[in-house]
């Protein structure tokens, strides 16, 4: 496993590296300059090169340039497959939950071309996402050399050194992993992380010039914010824990309504990530008017990752009234973005509206209550208290805002705002979180689920295939004395094509027995020892070789059995026991194994492969 962590990190790492390379080289094509977080001036050069045909259009061009980008990805999606557009983290939660962490080794290419056509153009989206998936699409192709049963570790090693390979953060990497991917701390798991994540910075750090000094990080934060009056102060960042929880559920909402919006929309697929992408444009075009500045100035403000508005928001360089339209035109940008089914990240422009509506916060207060710290503080505490409160991870945005801005003094209040603000969106969002209400739409109830469980080991991983069965006809007698013969419990009885006809269980054997005893000794009635199956049960509790053992474990406690037959088109396979469902406990932290024992699904039960056949459910006493 840790061989496998270190080449899943060498790959992430270079996936981050060509990832990075194909933006700038689509924005470079398209117009003419880099989009980049450093471009803190905020002025586009004018389309040049290959597309200085759309000059004509003046103004018009940052419309058309990021509706000729949704287009490329509309296209895209459509040659390859849905799995390319979105945000990424969903279809990797997705894969963990219910194909036990298996990804296509395509979707990393798909993913990368995609993206950077998306973000290149001019997408109001960021980086996250995408290198998360390509990043899990490394790990889930060194998962075919282990058991399935680690699969899902090397998907969440892949996302974290994806992380930590493109924004330089190998903490928050292996928290985003842990929290949010495996939703749990075992040190098997952190060990394989780990490994991951820092081969893949070590790995992309010297290519992408990236350096360990806090002169030169993703983001370049001036003089450090102390509490200056912490009395006055926590409460003050009590407060704006609310308002990010509000502004962070109301930003999830957004989101989602505006994808329900593009999914009735009754025009084709490829079409829609270009109409996303127009209006996008159209939104930059509000922004000149909203703003008071040039067309390109407003391109550079609103298009892209958006970088440069995070820095000049903790520089302290903007307006009140500009802050707050940012943060309103930045949210319905990047709704459309993602909403359209282009392909690119929510981590960027939850940090962008984050730091944004903090900053405003920070004027507002800074104006109220003088001599508390600049507007710049809170811009950085609104940035984790955003993410926080969108991806239901405080942990995860502590540690990444930290690790991009190196201010230690923050983190005080950025653990109370980002809190705060992930209960209050948590309970506005019924539980669900920026990445996991796409698959609350698919009729799944994430929250309860525990990733990293038994409910991830399959069962083909444990059933017994050397099934011990009974033919149908065989005499009750033949049966039971398999059964002494075998100490099995119960066994399943099939038809001559080895399809399922139902299970006959010793006790209820034996009984049968019993009561006829004298008329089996005096052998004058044929009845005292009929075919095995008209004593046996013929309504049985079934699964799957794909079926995850938790579901097995519901079927037995839900009809009281203690073996389930395992079938594969009507035909035995394998068995299940109780003893095989304890041995599976072994390789599993013993927090993890006992939560799902007490978790209770309602529909999503019913969607599980373990289930009664037409003739249901009995097994073993």
């Amino acid at each position: 496993m840790n061989v496998l962590a270190v080449a899943i990190g060498v790959v992430a790492g270079v996936g981050a590296v060509v990832f990075r390379v194909g933006i700038w080289v689509v924005q470079e094509l398209l117009y003419g300059t880099s989009l980049n977080p450093g471009n803190v001036s905020f002025a586009l050069v004018p389309v040049t090169n290959t597309f200085d045909l759309l000059s004509p259009l003046g103004p018009l061009r940052y419309a058309a340039i990021p509706a000729l980008g949704g287009l490329l990805v509309g296209v895209i999606v459509l040659l390859t497959t849905d799995a390319v557009k979105g945000h990424g983290v969903p279809s990797v939660l997705d894969a963990m939950l219910n194909r036990g962490g298996r990804i296509s080794p395509k979707i990393a290419l798909y993913k990368t071309l995609a993206s950077s056509v998306a973000i290149g153009s001019g997408a109001s989206l960021g980086r996250e996402g995408p290198i998360i998936q390509i990043g899990s699409a490394a790990g889930s192709f060194f998962g075919r050399f282990v058991r399935s049963r680690h699969t899902r570790t090397l998907v969440a090693a892949g996302a974290a050194a994806g992380i930590a390979g493109t924004f330089n953060t190998p903490i928050g990497g292996i928290m985003f992993a842990l929290e949010i991917l495996l939703a749990e701390y075992y040190l098997g798991h952190v060990i394989t992380v780990v490994l991951a994540a820092l081969t893949a910075t070590a790995v992309a750090r010297p290519i992408l010039e990236f350096s360990p000094t806090p002169g030169i990080r993703e983001f370049l934060v001036p003089a450090s914010y102390q509490l200056v009056t912490p009395a006055v102060e926590l409460p003050i960042y009590l407060l704006l824990g609310v308002v990010v929880g509000l502004v962070g559920a109301g930003l999830v909402k957004l989101l989602y309504g505006v994808e329900h919006f593009f999914e009735r929309l009754d025009a084709p697929g490829y079409l829609k990530p270009a109409l996303g992408g127009l209006l996008l444009g159209a939104s930059v075009l509000v922004g000149t008017v909203v703003l008071g500045v040039g067309p390109g100035t407003a391109a550079g403000l609103l298009l892209g990752v958006g970088y440069g508005v995070v820095h000049r928001s903790i520089d302290g360089g903007f307006l009140f009234g500009a802050l707050v339209a940012l943060a309103v035109l930045k949210a319905v940008g990047f709704s459309l973005s993602v909403g359209s089914g282009s392909s690119g990240g929510v981590f960027s422009p939850s940090l962008f509206v984050g730091a944004t509506v903090g900053g405003a916060f920070g004027l507002a207060v800074h104006a109220l209550v003088p001599g508390t710290a600049p507007s710049g503080a809170y811009a950085l505490v609104g940035m984790g208290g955003i993410f926080a409160a969108t991806a239901g991870a405080p942990l995860t945005a502590i540690i990444i805002i930290f690790e991009l801005t190196g201010q230690y003094t923050i983190i005080l209040p950025l653990l109370m705002v980002s809190v705060v603000g992930s209960e209050i969106a948590s309970y506005l969002l019924n539980g669900s979180t920026i990445y996991t209400q796409k698959l609350r739409d698919l009729g799944y109830t994430v929250q309860e689920r525990r990733i990293g469980s038994i409910e991830d080991v399959h069962v083909a991983d444990v059933m017994t295939t050397a099934v011990d069965t009974v033919k149908v006809g065989t005499p009750l007698s033949e049966a039971v004395n398999r059964l002494r013969d075998t100490d099995h419990g119960g066994l399943p009885i099939v038809e001559a094509d080895e399809s399922l006809a139902g299970i006959v269980v010793q006790s209820d054997a034996q009984a049968y027995l019993t009561e006829n005893i004298e008329a089996l000794d005096g052998d004058d009635d044929p009845a005292a020892d009929p075919p095995v199956e008209d004593v046996g049960t013929r309504t049985v509790v079934t699964t799957t070789p794909n079926s995850n053992l938790l579901h097995v474990v519901d079927a037995m406690e839900a009809a009281d059995v203690g073996r389930v037959p395992v079938v594969d088109n009507a035909t035995v396979v394998g068995i299940v026991t109780r003893s095989d469902v304890l041995d599976a406990y072994d390789d599993i932290p013993i927090e993890s194994a006992v939560e799902p024992m007490r978790c209770r699904r309602g529909d999503e039960r019913a969607q599980s492969d373990s289930r009664a056949t037409p003739r249901t459910a009995a097994g073993d006493r």
